[in-house]
């Protein structure tokens, strides 16, 4: 089970990876296209490139999206909860994961709820009234649901990502589990201030390579007893 455990994690890592360079690859593409949409050099604008810019910067969004959901809810959530039956300190780092379900849960409520109050706003108040401060007052729940989720997320993915790692350190010796959760607290102040998630990336791949030493070491001492 601990065998089947690491790969699943690892596989989970593989997908963030692959997810985060399809977005990246995405928006570069987007605004490359963009670009030369815009007509830089005096011609005339082209709406239709500019619109299939945007277009290729949104699916490959919507897709590096939807991959890592797949790849935390699935692998990464499945990988914490079978390494837990192995040890149990590994509980908090699936409790981790919980709580990013429940931070994304929270969020889309939040969206809807944002969402539905915005449209009943504009059909029924009269031309100007979207001022008035009791319609700013209908966004407070929406927004504080929102938060409440970002709150969970974050609190989710310093469980899962950084104290999985220190604990993956912990259990398997192997100094990359160690460099990739430190990345993780780096990059994760980082975000806070605006700047792109670059290390987080770099985490990631160290967790792959470390995670593929980890099931080696678990499958060659399996075979040797």
């Amino acid at each position: 089970m601990e065998f089947e455990a690491l790969l699943k994690l690892r596989k989970g890592i593989l997908y963030l990876i692959v997810a985060a360079i399809m977005v990246f690859a995405g928006f570069l593409a987007g605004l490359t296209s963009l670009f030369f949409a815009i007509a830089p050099f005096g011609e005339a604008p082209k709406p239709p490139l500019a619109l299939s810019s945007v277009a290729v910067a949104v699916v490959a969004l919507l897709v590096g999206l939807v991959l890592s959901l797949y790849a935390v809810f699935s692998k990464i959530r499945g990988g914490f909860r079978e390494l837990s039956q192995v040890d149990r300190s590994f509980g908090i780092c699936y409790t981790g994961t919980t709580l990013m379900l429940v931070g994304l849960i929270l969020g889309i409520v939040g969206a809807l709820l944002f969402i539905a109050f915005l449209a009943t706003a504009l059909s029924t108040l009269p031309l100007g009234g979207l001022h008035h401060g009791g319609v700013f007052a209908m966004f407070i729940l929406p927004l504080a649901v929102i938060v409440l989720g970002l709150i969970f997320a974050v609190l989710g993915s310093i469980l899962a990502y950084v104290v999985g790692a220190f604990k993956l350190n912990d259990r398997y010796k192997d100094s990359l589990f160690l460099a990739a959760g430190i990345l993780y607290i780096i990059d994760l102040v980082l975000t806070f201030v605006g700047l792109p998630a670059v290390l987080q990336f770099v985490g990631h791949i160290l967790m792959y390579v470390a995670l593929g030493r980890a099931a080696e070491g678990v499958k060659t001492q399996a075979t040797n007893v």
